[in-house]
């Protein structure tokens, strides 16, 4: 029989294993506490990336920096009858997206910021400041763009994003690409030792936020998705409030999918339809 000595051995080691164990959660909780909004946007910066003349560039002042966004029109500013609002998916830069713009008609052209950390963008990000940054910029492209029609499309952690700005703003279409009903409910699944229904801020509770859309949407699914399960995106599409067009990209994941020629043919597609005839003269 093991003798006392032994025994109390073994107690003490399950007990440091224990300690280490419980300090080794607690620090992680308290990193994602503190630092979840850099952790969630995947904040950092990116090696520069050189666009081409026919982009413009767009800037606005945060706490702690500037945010910097791009448009492209290749035919000139005057020549944008469509213009994309693309709100991008977590640690995007959207100089690295814009290189598949070559798909885009004329008439058409895109616009979109890094969020707050994230590439050039300066400052930290957040749910709220996501938002934020995004209704500005909208209303500096109904601005600069006064004649051209403007269509959000938004990608991954995006989709909430431009959920909420559509809620507040009037836009001819909203495209979500790989969309989830929550933020906290994707993040159960990466995170399943943390406590996040008490940690977690920046919620992206798209469900709550569709209730106030009315423009008229369309929903592009990966063949393919690992990081936001098409569960999560049923559950939106379920309880959207009005009818939603759903399609599935062939051979597309949750990672390739802006790279595909037929995501761009289908958000082309929708937007042109998702456009209202003129009323004819009386």
């Amino acid at each position: 029989m093991p003798s006392y000595n032994t025994n109390a051995r073994i107690a003490r080691f399950a007990l440091s294993t224990s300690a280490a164990v419980i300090g080794s959660l607690a620090a992680y909780w308290t990193l994602l506490a503190t630092r979840q909004g850099h952790i969630l946007f995947n904040a950092r910066k990116r090696p520069v990336v050189h666009l081409s003349e026919d982009f413009s560039t767009y800037s606005h002042p945060v706490p702690g920096g500037m945010v910097r966004g791009y448009v492209y029109h290749p035919q000139g500013e005057a020549a944008v009858q469509d213009l994309f609002l693309y709100l991008a998916g977590r640690g995007e830069d959207v100089r690295v997206t814009a290189q598949a713009l070559h798909w885009l008609p004329e008439g058409f052209g895109m616009a979109a910021i890094n969020y707050r950390g994230v590439a050039d963008s300066q400052g930290s990000p957040s749910e709220v400041a996501s938002v934020a940054d995004a209704e500005q910029f909208a209303r500096h492209l109904r601005r600069a763009f006064p004649q051209a029609r403007l269509h959000i499309v938004g990608r991954s952690l995006g989709t909430g994003v431009a959920i909420q700005l559509s809620a507040r703003q009037p836009f001819e279409s909203l495209q979500l690409v790989t969309p989830y009903d929550s933020m906290l409910e994707v993040a159960k699944k990466r995170f399943p030792l943390v406590p996040l229904s008490l940690l977690l801020r920046h919620r992206f509770n798209s469900i709550e936020h569709s209730k106030e859309v009315a423009a008229k949407t369309q929903v592009l699914l990966a063949e393919r998705d690992d990081v936001v399960l098409h569960e999560r995106s049923q559950k939106l599409i379920d309880a959207w409030p009005t009818p939603v067009s759903v399609k599935t990209v062939a051979n597309s994941d949750h990672h390739n999918i802006m790279g595909l020629e037929e995501t761009w043919l289908r958000l082309i597609d929708f937007a042109l339809t998702s456009v209202l005839p003129e009323p004819m003269a009386a």
